[in-house]
Formats: C-alpha cells, structure tokens, sequence
C-alpha cells in the first residue's frame, strides 16, 4: 500500500531540512572567514607566520589552473595588517590595510575594492581609544579624505 500525501510531506521536510542545513553552514563560514580567531591567531604567532597566499586550483574542462585566490600579511602579534583579494581571472578584486597601536588596537583601516565602481566603497577608518583600551572615537573618511 502506497501513501503518496506521506511522501510528498517527506520531500518537503528533505527539503526544508536541506535549505536550512546549507543556509546555516553559509552563516558559519561567513562568520568564521572574516573574523580571525584566537587560535589562529595564536597559531601565527607560534609558528612565526609573517604572510599567506591562498591559492586555488580548479578543474574546468579537463584542465586544471591555479591562481592567487588571496594574500594577507601579519605583524609580529599577528595581527593582519594587509590584505588582497583577487577575481578569478587574477586581477586584483580588493585590498585592505590595517595599522594598531602598541596595545594592540586597531587605530587605522583603509578599504579599497577595485571591482567596484562604487567610490563609497573606498574609505579610511581611524579609532581612538581611552586609557582602558575602550573604543572612544571612530571617524571615517572618504578617498579624498574628507570626514563622512
């Protein structure tokens, strides 16, 4: 005996399991790729790491080609002070500088995306902090250096 109401209502719990799976695991890697961990970052400190390129190797068509994905440099508390991102045909995509204090607070962030024509998107950000290391002050200007 066949009960097709019952499996048309599996399909759709698969279903709904599945697009929820796929949009939480997508908020995972979101969080997990831009913010960088204390062990990470106690793993580049450890090892001494002053920079990394990701490369990617593809397959397309029976024919395999790798190319500069990203590259991010470090300072000595391993703190990411550059970083370049590329398009899939090699060309530079976006960039980002950070500079920070002797306490390890971030007072300086420039963002540059070349991909966008968008100059909004360019900006420099500076931070200043009290004597408790507690963010006071943030101001952001845009690439002519006006305060925005």
């Amino acid at each position: 005996m066949k009960f097709p109401i019952l499996k048309l209502k599996l399909q759709k719990i698969n279903f709904m399991v599945r697009t929820i799976f796929i949009l939480l695991f997508s908020i995972f890697i979101t969080i997990t790729s831009f913010s960088q961990s204390k062990k990470e970052k106690k793993a580049i400190k450890m090892y001494g790491i002053k920079s990394v390129t990701e490369m990617v190797t593809e397959n397309m068509n029976g024919k395999e080609t790798t190319r500069k994905d990203s590259y991010t440099i470090y300072d000595k508390n391993a703190n990411k002070t550059y970083y370049e991102e590329y398009k899939k045909d090699g060309t530079l995509k976006h960039k980002e500088s950070t500079k920070y204090d002797t306490k390890g607070n971030k007072i300086e962030e420039t963002n540059y995306d070349i991909a966008d024509s968008n100059p909004e998107k360019n900006n420099k950000k500076t931070f200043k902090y009290d004597s408790e290391n507690n963010k006071t002050e943030v101001s952001e200007f845009d690439v002519t250096g006006n305060l925005t």
